[in-house]
């Protein structure tokens, strides 16, 4: 793909990248693979495919793909209200304003958080709903939630918000499957498609292929951090394209890819400046993507609602793990692909790598789009059979 190498390696020779590997797949066209650049300063071991990335929120696909496994197995509903599996979301509570002291007055919420609105972000959370008598600014990671003490931004299936809600979604899994997250998503997802250089650790064997070189990670808040290789990560992109019925059934890969926020609206830019609320700062880099095209929430993904002149089409599903890692699944033009990359020292000549880079990525590969083919991924011998029994009957353990 002569016109993605040149764009690659142009950002790479300027010093605007330090190193970056992309890949992407369309039917009839083979697969593109190519890494350009160092993976650390520390030392001068080439860009593969194979370097180890840190990209937490490239987690949110894959949590709601694992939550669509439980709806498929009839272990979870998606529109039942969670207290029953998270009673700890029994009685919340919805932010109306403050008092002079500055303590925070609040109403009961109207509406019920369901699994639903979790995955497409319509529950009323905010990155700082947690309350404890007093306002008191903290991640959702401050697990576990105290009944009564749940606080929301906005009443459940009333407004799209920014929030972390993974962490209760996480919370769900592990309490309908008895399996700690991360054996239930390489039980379910990880071992399936084979990777095996994904998870939220690194092995020892695999740190000296991390992006920037390895270093511990901080959990003194207790945050997750999500690590993953371009080769793993599409993988789980073809899977999704091809519809994989090994992972879902087809009415859940429906819901991961169409509208599931209704007539709810998605902000176009992210400019702190136009906030009135801490629930108008979204910082999804998805939304940083195109700012003049329309977009929805699926069940996992930003959902293009229009098309982008020589790009994506509408419909198209992207995510963006933070602004280094992004990822996109056009099921209508049947491409897809990802791009993950490390960024060029400070002060080196031009702006640094973003959003906007990621989308003259993704115009390469579709100006690129007549080289010849790969086949889809195959299916299962008998799509549709979706077992009622426990996860542990049909996901190898």
């Amino acid at each position: 793909m002569t016109k993605v190498d040149d764009l690659l390696a142009a950002s790479v020779s300027s010093g605007q990248v330090s190193g970056l590997a992309a890949m992407s797949v369309a039917r009839g066209r083979a697969t593109y693979s190519g890494a350009f650049g160092t993976r650390s300063s520390v030392n001068s071991s080439l860009m593969t495919a194979d370097t180890v990335f840190e990209g937490s929120a490239l987690l949110r696909p894959v949590m709601a793909v694992a939550a669509l496994q439980l709806v498929d197995a009839e272990l979870l509903a998606l529109d039942e209200p969670l207290r029953t599996v998270l009673p700890e979301l029994a009685a919340p509570s919805v932010l109306i304003g403050f008092e002079p002291s500055g303590e925070p007055l609040l109403r009961a919420a109207r509406g019920e958080i369901t699994l639903r609105r979790l995955l497409n972000h319509t529950a009323g959370f905010n990155v700082g709903s947690w309350w404890d008598g007093a306002l008191v600014y903290d991640d959702l990671w401050s697990l576990p939630y105290r009944a009564g003490s749940v606080s929301l931004l906005a009443d459940p299936g009333t407004r799209w918000l920014h929030c972390a809600d993974t962490d209760l979604i996480a919370m769900a899994i592990e309490r309908i499957s008895g399996l700690a997250l991360d054996e239930y998503l390489k039980s379910g997802i990880f071992r399936e498609l084979g990777m095996l250089d994904t998870g939220f650790d690194v092995p020892p064997r695999a740190r000296a292929r991390t992006a920037g070189g390895w270093s511990e990670p901080d959990d003194a808040e207790g945050l997750l951090s999500f690590y993953t290789t371009p080769k793993d990560f599409f993988e789980f992109l073809e899977a999704m394209l091809w519809r994989d019925e090994s992972l879902l059934s087809p009415r859940s890969f429906d819901l991961v890819r169409g509208d599931q926020i209704g007539g709810l609206s998605v902000p176009r830019r992210l400019e702190l400046s136009t906030a009135r609320t801490p629930g108008d700062i979204n910082f999804y880099p998805e939304i940083r993507l195109y700012p003049d095209i329309g977009r929805t929430w699926s069940l996992g993904f930003m959902v293009n609602l229009d098309a982008v002149p020589d790009g994506p089409r509408a419909g198209t599903q992207s995510c963006a793990g933070n602004a280094n890692t992004f990822c996109w699944i056009d099921p209508v033009a049947e491409v897809a692909g990802l791009l993950f990359l490390r960024p060029g020292q400070p002060g080196a000549p031009g702006e640094q790598p973003g959003e906007s880079f990621f989308g003259e990525f993704q115009r390469a590969v579709y100006a690129d789009r007549e080289t010849a083919g790969r086949p889809r991924r195959d299916a299962p011998e008998h799509p549709g059979e979706w077992p009622s029994a426990s996860p542990s009957v049909w996901w190898p353990l």
